[in-house]
């Protein structure tokens, strides 16, 4: 029978055999019971009894010891490890306080986050997630293709694998924070007032709704950016994120910026093979990229415009430059090489834009 628990401590609890029961596989009676106990008493030193055993799951003994005797440890981590040993016998059920309990168990990574930062080579997401103040979802691909997820704002997630998602659970009511290890592409609903704030490695990606991508492995030496829709702006961490005003790099479609996490350099450019975005209007007509003895400046605006990629070019010297000639279905660059073959030119990608170097009418 369950004891008067009024007085009881977290490691009471911990050695009480009705409390681990529930812990480690809840029953209808038991889920009932602490239902109505957590109604009227106080919490808090029940999820600290709740956190301390999550440790122990965890394998974080050097801080379990702190507050508990080794052979407390032994008898549950022995009931963990009978329990994990039964756990294909039987379906537990989930209820609301099943989650609750997990809730609390996710309050760990909080109350031993200093501990464990200091005893380990934790990564800067989980460097994150171990001193966050609320509790949080947490989404991890272990799969060999990628996950949709759906965040609580309707924004999608294209979890790639070997990566992991999680956002606080406040996710929506100030600002939109989600933390990123690995590899993801994001198709961010818009709303202006709640920005939309992505933590990846020692980078934050701010948009308020667009679509792009984010590699981001811990171990790898280069964070990497691109824009598929829309504009972002991407920012060194300075361990705050609410502080999105920083200098950083304005990203539109089509480009890149990657992050050299020992130089700490930010190095922005075109994505490998840059897509249309839209055709222009005046194209939509008849076969898009088809000209005959069509201005040089027009065609250049056509691209442009294409692929929302600006080009720099002397105005002057092209101006009576003529292109007769079909580029429909070539590539971006391949459409850059024959107008700049047509004029006798070389051009140049700085900083995301195309330069066009030299040229004269032939």
């Amino acid at each position: 029978m369950p004891h008067d628990y009024d007085q009881f401590l977290s490691a009471d609890f911990l050695t009480d055999d009705f409390f681990v029961s529930h812990q480690l596989a809840p029953t209808p009676q038991s889920t009932a019971f602490w239902e109505a106990w957590s109604k009227e008493h106080s919490l808090e030193q029940w999820q600290q009894a709740v956190s301390l055993l999550e440790a122990i799951r965890l394998g974080l003994d050097g801080y379990v010891q702190t507050c508990l005797s080794e052979e407390t440890i032994r008898q549950l981590l022995l009931r963990i490890q009978q329990t994990n040993a039964q756990l294909h016998k039987a379906e537990v059920p989930v209820t609301r306080f099943v989650r609750i309990k997990w809730v609390a168990a996710a309050s760990v990574m909080l109350a031993i986050g200093i501990w464990w930062m200091t005893h380990s080579k934790a990564t800067p997401y989980e460097h994150r997630l171990a001193t966050l103040e609320k509790t949080f979802t947490e989404k991890i691909n272990t799969t060999d293709q990628s996950q949709l997820i759906r965040l609580p704002d309707q924004s999608t997630v294209s979890l790639n694998p070997n990566s992991r998602l999680s956002y606080p659970s406040d996710f929506g009511q100030k600002n939109r924070l989600v933390y990123l290890s690995g590899e993801a592409t994001f198709a961010v609903v818009k709303d202006t007032q709640k920005p939309f704030l992505v933590l990846a490695n020692e980078l934050v990606t701010k948009v308020v709704g667009t679509k792009f991508m984010i590699r981001a492995f811990s171990k790898e030496d280069q964070v990497r950016v691109q824009v598929l829709s829309g504009q972002v702006s991407v920012y060194r961490d300075q361990a705050n994120p609410a502080r999105v005003h920083q200098k950083g790099v304005l990203l539109l479609p089509n480009q890149q910026v990657v992050f050299t996490r020992e130089t700490d350099r930010f190095d922005k450019s075109l994505i490998s093979q840059p897509f249309v975005i839209k055709i222009p209007g005046r194209l939509k007509q008849a076969t898009p990229f088809v000209y005959s003895e069509t201005p040089i400046p027009q065609v250049l605006q056509d691209v442009k415009e294409a692929y929302g990629i600006d080009i720099l070019y002397n105005k002057e010297a092209l101006v009576d430059c003529q292109l007769t000639s079909s580029m429909d279905g070539l590539s971006f660059d391949q459409k850059l090489m024959i107008i700049c073959k047509t004029v006798g030119a070389t051009y140049d990608v700085i900083d995301g834009q195309v330069v066009i170097n030299g040229g004269i009418c032939r």
